[in-house]
Parts: C-alpha cells; sequence; structure tokens
C-alpha cells in the first residue's frame, strides 16, 4: 500500500494530512510517521470506510461483497470486489453525482449521503439502485438537473417546460425532464462542447442556464460578455484578446 500520498507540501513544509499534523523536513522522520501505529491505524480505517468494510468479530467482513476478508488489501484489489465498487460508481455518476460514496475518516461507516434529498442509504448495490429508482430521489433530481441545463418553467402554466439550449418546449413530466437531459442527443452534445469551450477559461455562464433572459456568458478574464452558443464562445476563446490578457 502506498502511504506517501497523504504527505503534501504547505508553505515549505511537509503535512500528513490524514494525521493532520506538519513534520520535520527529514526523509527518515516522514519514513517513522508513515510507518507509525497512528498513520497506519488511520490508512486502514480509511481504506475499511472507502471500500465499506466493518469489523465483525474482531475480522473485517466486506458489506459490498458479503464476505470475510481474510487479506485486506487483496480482497479491495480483487475483480470480484472492483467490479462491485466500479458498478456503484458508474451508477452514481450516471444519475448526476449527487450521492456522496465515503471517502474520508470522517464519514460514518455503511453510510451514502444524497445531497439533493438529504438523507443516507446504506453502501451497497441494492441500496443504492432502490434510493436512485425511488420516487422522492426522482422529483428531487429532476428539480435539481433544471438549473445546470438552461430548464425553466413556463409562467402561466405548470403543464410545460422550455429548455434554452436546445429552444424547445416539453412536457413537465419527470419522465421528460431526463428523457430529454439524459438521451436527447442534441441537447446533450450541445451543452457538453458550451463546457468544453469555458474549461480553463475563466468563463462562467450560470447566469445563462439560471436566468431565462439572459443571453450571454460572462468572460471574467477579458471583463466582457460573449452571446452563449456554440459558435461565439469559440470565436472569443481563440480571439488575440482573450489568448493575450
Amino acid at each position: 500500500m502506498a502511504y506517501y500520498e497523504d504527505i503534501v507540501d504547505i508553505g515549505g513544509q511537509a503535512k500528513c494530512i490524514l494525521c493532520e499534523v506538519y513534520l520535520p523536513d527529514d526523509n527518515n522522520y516522514v519514513d517513522t510517521h508513515i510507518n507509525g501505529d497512528q498513520h497506519m491505524g488511520l490508512y486502514v480505517k480509511r481504506i475499511m470506510i472507502n471500500n465499506n468494510l466493518v469489523l465483525q468479530h474482531s475480522k473485517p467482513y466486506c458489506l459490498i461483497c458479503n464476505s470475510v476478508v481474510c487479506n485486506l488489501e487483496d480482497h479491495i484489489q480483487s475483480n470480484q470486489h472492483q467490479q462491485r465498487m466500479d458498478e456503484i460508481k458508474y451508477m452514481v455518476e450516471k444519475d448526476g453525482a449527487f450521492l456522496e460514496i465515503p471517502t474520508k475518516i470522517a464519514h460514518k461507516e455503511s453510510e451514502v449521503h444524497c445531497t439533493i434529498c438529504d438523507c443516507t442509504v446504506g453502501f451497497e448495490i441494492k441500496e443504492i439502485k432502490d434510493h436512485i429508482q425511488s420516487v422522492k430521489h426522482k422529483r428531487a433530481r429532476a428539480m435539481a438537473v433544471q438549473p445546470s441545463n438552461g430548464i425553466f418553467s413556463v409562467e402561466g402554466t405548470d403543464d410545460d417546460l422550455f429548455c434554452k439550449i436546445c429552444q424547445l418546449y416539453f412536457e413537465n413530466y419527470i419522465e421528460c425532464i431526463f428523457e430529454h437531459v439524459d438521451e436527447d442527443e442534441k441537447h446533450t452534445q450541445t451543452l457538453n462542447k458550451i463546457l468544453r469551450l469555458i474549461k480553463g477559461q475563466n468563463i462562467t455562464i450560470e447566469k445563462y442556464l439560471t436566468n431565462v433572459a439572459e443571453d450571454k456568458a460572462t468572460c471574467n478574464k477579458c471583463s466582457i460578455e460573449v452571446p452563449c452558443n456554440i459558435d461565439n464562445l469559440e470565436r472569443h476563446v481563440k480571439g488575440k484578446k482573450h489568448k493575450n490578457a
């Protein structure tokens, strides 16, 4: 197992971000620290939390694989465990990354936090799948994806929604929202192209996505507004003014 990932440089001084302690600038001392009981104990605890292992009768037990673990490192690197972890991560990412899988010591064991439903579910494939497919989560997700996809309610009616990206109306049903956001090729391609164009360019489109009357992106680098469409954004980021700003 690798432990040096937890040693970072902060203001010219080495710090162990796992143990939250600063270390003398001495390689031997760093080696002593990462092999010490405090660091090793926290490192193993984090691995167990990240992979949903608990102690049962003083032995590690994997709740994801439903099996007793003889060797911690061999188990988490096994094909079975990796496949099940990958399945969980795929479900979470496809859903929109609204569920937080435990990654830190501070997380409680066996709990996955859903940020939009403000609840926790078990860190297991079935429980995560059941939550994602629940009516409560689908409703919360439908509301959560609208601001990031330029989808707005239509004034004077509850029956329709308007997509600014595609300039079209569709029925105000959860299934219609997901069909448009997840499956409409024109919508996903256009939005993803815009996001790729502005990535790392100090250009924001939050106002465009959340204000139905706003039609421009803001370039903080050049201190100007640019029409928020693929052609104008592409010309701007490739232009001399933006490149030299």
